[in-house]
């Protein structure tokens, strides 16, 4: 089977049987209704034990951020609460879905959720690092972030570990994370140049990003930690002992 051949029959899926599942997955789904109200029900943005007032705070205050943090994604109409409830919709509807018994498109299929994984890590790192600089974990119960994310989705403390160095370095490289999030990177890459720097000052990290940058559009993630690893001995040998 030709991937990239023109004619529709071919470009099916083998597990798409009437050719039409996307739409009755969306179209059932009060997620991807343009109507925010339904959206706001299904997933309710307020917290219900906050008293009416701070709930209208909480939310003139997230419009707030939303506007000014996040300028890729002014202006498209959904709230990421909203984007990240289809998202995991979605992803329970790719879960429970027939595997396609065509191996070219499972490679095709499995390069696509690739690099959708990592666009999804680098989301992820951005709120698991606004929750660890704001200490939300603590006032949830938890002794720590890294315990939050044991606790919360079962990661190792090695997971864990990665995750959360990967979101307190993305937060002061500002052009690593823009990168990851536009799909510029890989998340192994990335993981590589966070190890780098998770040792270095702010003055020193900001040093080593763009070499790093650079050496990432030339290298994979294993010449990036060699590299790595020797400019963090350039920069702070005593670091190194």
């Amino acid at each position: 089977m030709d991937l990239f051949d023109s004619d529709p029959e071919h470009l099916r899926r083998s597990n798409d049987v009437d050719g039409d599942w996307w739409d009755r997955l969306t179209t059932d789904s009060p997620l991807w209704l343009s109507e925010g109200s339904l959206a706001r029900e299904h997933f309710p943005i307020t917290d219900p034990e906050l008293p009416q007032d701070a709930s209208q705070d909480a939310g003139d205050n997230a419009s707030a951020d939303s506007a000014g943090g996040c300028e890729a994604g002014a202006g498209r109409g959904r709230s990421s609460w909203v984007l990240v409830g289809s998202l995991r919709e979605s992803a329970q509807a790719l879960a429970l879905a027939p595997l396609p018994d065509d191996a070219g498109i499972c490679l095709a299929e499995a390069e696509d959720l690739l690099f959708a994984r990592d666009r999804i890590t680098s989301a992820l790192a951005d709120r698991v690092g606004r929750v660890h600089g704001a200490g939300q974990a603590k006032r949830h119960g938890h002794a720590s972030t890294r315990s939050w994310l044991r606790a919360a989705a079962g990661m190792s403390v090695a997971g864990a570990g990665r995750l959360l160095t990967l979101a307190v370095e993305l937060a002061r490289l500002p052009r690593v994370r823009e990168k990851f999030a536009e799909g510029g990177l890989a998340a192994g890459v990335v993981e590589a140049i966070c190890t780098a720097t998770a040792q270095l000052s702010d003055e020193h990290a900001a040093l080593a990003e763009p070499i790093l940058l650079e050496l990432a559009g030339k290298a994979g993630a294993a010449e990036v930690a060699k590299a790595g690893r020797y400019l963090r001995a350039v920069l702070d040998p005593d670091g190194e002992d």
